[in-house]
C-alpha cells in the first residue's frame, strides 16, 4: 500500500470520528479488511508522522482503570490534505503491482509438480478472500461507498481465479 493511500485511509476514518489507534485498527479489520492490510505498527507510525506534520492531533485520554492512550482527530490542515489525496486518488489509475506477478517470473525454479501444488494453495487463498468479500457484501448496504470497493474486489478475485487456473493449465 502506497504511503499516500495509508494517509488517505487514516485521515478518512478520522473524519468520521476521533479514534485511538486500537479503534482504528479494529475498524479496519472488521469493516475494511478487504481494502487494506494495514498493519498496526504501520498505522501507528503513519499516525505519528501525520501528527508531526499537523494533519492530526493526538491527545492523551484515560478511561477508568485502563492505561492512558493517544486519541487522534483530524485537523483543518489534515482535512485539506485529505481532500487533495482523495482528488489524486479518484483521478488516477494505480495498476496495483502484485507480488504474484514477480513469483510467476520465476516459476521455472521449481518442478511442474511443485508449482502445481503451490498454485492449488494460492487458489485456495483466493477463494478464502472471495468468501470474505462475499460475506462483507451481505453486511454492507449497496448505498454505502464501501460497497463499490467490495464489488471491485469481487471482480478482481474472479479475474485472479481465471488467471490462476490458466497458469495451472499451462504448467500441466
Amino acid at each position: 500500500m502506497r504511503n499516500d493511500d495509508k494517509r488517505l485511509l487514516l485521515l478518512g476514518l478520522l473524519r468520521i470520528q476521533k479514534m485511538h489507534g486500537y479503534q482504528l485498527q479494529q475498524f479496519l479489520d472488521e469493516h475494511m479488511g478487504f481494502l487494506s492490510s494495514l498493519k498496526p505498527s504501520t498505522a501507528y507510525y503513519t499516525l505519528e508522522k501525520m501528527a508531526e506534520e499537523g494533519l492530526v492531533e493526538a491527545a492523551s485520554e484515560r478511561e477508568g482503570n485502563r492505561p492512558t492512550r493517544q486519541v487522534y482527530c483530524i485537523t483543518e490542515r489534515g482535512e485539506e490534505v485529505f481532500r487533495a489525496l482523495l482528488e489524486q486518488n479518484l483521478c488516477s489509475y494505480d495498476a496495483g503491482e502484485s507480488g504474484d506477478d514477480i513469483g510467476m517470473a520465476f516459476l521455472s525454479s521449481f518442478s511442474a509438480e511443485r508449482v502445481a501444488k503451490l498454485l492449488v494453495s494460492k487458489r485456495e487463498g483466493i477463494m478464502r478472500r472471495l468468501a470474505e468479500v462475499e460475506e462483507a457484501l451481505k453486511r454492507i448496504q449497496s448505498v454505502e461507498p464501501t460497497h463499490l470497493a467490495l464489488l471491485r474486489a469481487r471482480l478482481r478475485l474472479h479475474a485472479d481465479l481465471k488467471w490462476i487456473d490458466a497458469v495451472a493449465a499451462t504448467v500441466r
